[in-house]
């Protein structure tokens, strides 16, 4: 339950949760927490990856020496060059991981080798606190070692590193790897496998939340002699939601005259009355003497809601010289101003008066709104976290729960556009894409509406790269890129390109891929050509490849130029497709669209012909257009232009 005396509960602990080193037991024997094939596997994010790498490889169990670019992630062309390369795991439930193992892989030096991947500058391993920063592990005896490379016999994968450091228990942890500088460029980084290691933290199941417990009670400490029963107080303080400090009867468990029998320290439960499942306890302090030197007195805490005035505690606890304490030192408030405690979320302290303590004691009271609490409390969650970009880039599933308060829940009920309710039954995956707002609201039987609304942004649909190339001089290839990202997408961040023999994209005889700025040219040849091209979108979606078969080398051809245009007449779309021959004899053309064909004789050298096409339709999708030429002294052309998709409506 998500109730706002959580946030006052807080404030009388005084300190901040934090995930802190759990160690673990004898019987826990850490194993690769990492693995993909787990049963609490964690998903793994990157900071970049380029389509021939894999960053699913990172966490797949295969660590061998390989020279497999798809058995490996790795950062080659990263947009920017930037300083560091980040990988993270995320866990759905908590573990607890202790050391890290780093299997590099690198090719400077190494036969065929450009040094564009080389072994990084440092290494470390950061882990997600409960608050959600990164921060990074340690230890006495941490240190993040790199394989040095033999410069003499090179090779590509590299032996393995290892860094210990102190437990810690969280949910996400990142490897943060630091480019190296060599020649004055950032080299880029690559990563056989990743290995944390670790145990699966101890699932805490939360006990349910009573709005009518109370949220703190007087921490009572009470000092006796030895062989001398101890005397319990009658009463303790409790606080409930809106406060303020009461007093209540307690019962308190019997206690053995064996556990006062010699100097010590023990506890009793106590039951407090009304709080049925909420006990109080005591910690009772036995001596052979007692001192009577009060060597400190702890801070109280009150809260209260605005207007009302709060009750501070009687007694104050004090700790002894000899190591002892007492809840039941009285202590003399002085007076509240109401001023203090008119208005809601104000803080503020008082100071008291003990007679054994001349510094005396402070009291912080906390001014909360009150709580009164008629609608019913809705909550959302999704399945999963969306990527470090901020998108989803799969359908999250939403669950949505509602918790009744004075009266019983009658319906549930979602939106996602504020203003279609749907009345909601079981978890839903959020196909809309784009920033969605997802609104739920509860009504309960007395009609009151209790409402929780999360925006997320999702993009799973990748972009998409139109290609166009025209024969220059018969010899190379112009080749135009038009990458898209369909409204209300993420937006195209990135596309590249490689050009080769192999008709695959991942073939190895193929060039690097390089960014695409502008359109570029390939040398032709006797045997076919092939463009590799992929975009990526903003959110971290990645094209399939696309590629094209460039013409052979055959000598001569026409230098025909094919453009194509959209227009509307009487409300259809048309599409205009115009060449114009820029060579130097006549030719003849043939222009074939998926709206019909057309063949032009004798366009004379400079000269232009063109073609309408009618679509007898409102709209049409992207799509392509094929040219051919033909002329004197076997001359020839074959091109292809794209268009976008264009509508009338």
């Amino acid at each position: 339950m998500k109730r706002i005396a959580a946030a006052v509960a807080v404030s009388f602990a005084l300190v901040a949760a934090a995930m802190t080193g759990m160690p673990a037991t004898a019987a826990d024997e850490p194993f690769n927490v990492a693995l993909a094939s787990g049963e609490n596997a964690p998903t793994t994010e990157v900071s970049y990856v380029p389509s021939w790498n894999s960053s699913a490889a990172l966490n797949n169990g295969a660590s061998a020496p390989t020279n497999t670019l798809s058995a490996m992630w790795g950062t080659w062309g990263a947009p920017g060059s930037p300083t560091q390369d980040i990988a993270t795991y995320t866990w759905e439930r908590a573990v607890t991981v202790s050391s890290s193992k780093l299997f590099l892989w690198q090719n400077h030096l190494t036969p065929g080798g450009d040094s564009g991947v080389m072994i990084p500058a440092a290494w470390k391993i950061e882990y997600r606190t409960v608050a959600g920063e990164w921060a990074p592990v340690s230890g006495a005896g941490l240190s993040y070692p790199l394989p040095v490379l033999n410069t003499a016999a090179p090779v590509t994968s590299q032996p393995v590193v290892q860094a210990n450091f102190d437990a810690v228990t969280t949910t996400a942890v990142r490897l943060v790897l630091d480019r190296v500088v060599f020649s004055g460029q950032r080299k880029a980084t690559s990563v056989i496998e990743w290995e944390v290691w670790g145990v699966d933290a101890p699932i805490v199941e939360p006990e349910p939340e009573d709005p009518n417990a109370f949220l703190d009670a007087e921490s009572v400490a009470v000092r006796t002699l030895t062989g001398t029963a101890p005397e319990l107080p009658d009463r303790v303080w409790v606080v409930g939601e809106n406060g303020p400090l009461r007093y209540v009867d307690v019962e308190w468990a019997g206690i053995a005259p064996a556990s006062y029998a010699t100097a010590g320290e023990f506890e009793v439960l106590g039951d407090p009355a009304g709080y049925d499942g909420q006990s109080v306890s005591a910690a009772v302090y036995v001596a052979d003497t007692l001192s009577d030197d009060v060597e400190s007195v702890a801070y109280a805490v009150s809260i209260t809601t605005p207007g009302v005035a709060p009750v501070l505690p009687e007694t104050v606890v004090a700790t002894y010289d000899d190591g002892t304490e007492s809840s039941a030192v009285a202590v003399e408030w002085e007076p509240i101003d109401p001023a203090l405690y008119a208005d809601a979320d104000a803080i503020f302290d008082v100071d008291g008066a003990v007679a054994a303590y001349e510094p005396g004691a402070v009291a912080t009271v906390f001014v909360v709104e009150p709580l009164d609490q008629s609608e019913p409390i809705v909550s959302i969650e999704f399945d999963s976290a969306p990527q470090g970009s901020g998108w989803y880039t799969t359908a999250p599933t939403v669950t949505i729960s509602a918790e009744e308060t004075a009266s019983p829940i009658d319906r549930v009920e979602y939106s996602l556009d504020g203003e279609t309710w749907t009345e909601y039954s079981e978890p839903f995956a959020v196909s809309a894409q784009g920033e969605i707002t997802v609104g739920a609201r509860a009504t309960s039987e007395d009609d009151a509406v209790g409402e929780a609304s999360e925006t997320i942004k999702v993009d799973t649909m990748a972009p998409t790269t139109g290609v166009d190339w025209i024969v220059v001089d018969g010899t190379s290839a112009t080749v135009t890129l038009t990458p898209a990202d369909a409204e209300p997408g993420s937006g195209v961040t990135r596309t590249v390109w490689s050009d080769g023999p192999d008709a695959s994209p991942t073939g190895e005889t193929n060039g690097f891929y390089a960014t695409y700025e502008e359109p570029f040219s390939v040398q032709l040849t006797e045997d076919p050509r092939y463009v590799h091209v992929q975009s990526q979108d903003a959110a971290g979606n990645i094209e399939e490849h696309v590629t094209i078969e460039l013409p052979t080398l055959v000598g001569d051809t026409l230098d025909l130029v094919p453009t194509v245009t959209q227009r509307c007449v009487a409300g259809k779309v048309v599409v205009v497709v115009s060449v114009r021959n820029a060579g130097e004899v006549p030719a003849t053309v043939s222009v074939e669209t998926a709206f019909g064909s057309k063949t032009f004789t004798g366009v004379k050298a400079g000269g232009t012909a063109s073609a309408a096409f009618t679509t007898r339709a409102l709209g049409v999708g992207a799509g392509e257009v094929s040219v051919a030429g033909s002329a004197t002294g076997d001359l020839s052309y074959e091109g292809r232009t794209s268009y976008p998709a264009f509508s009338c409506g």
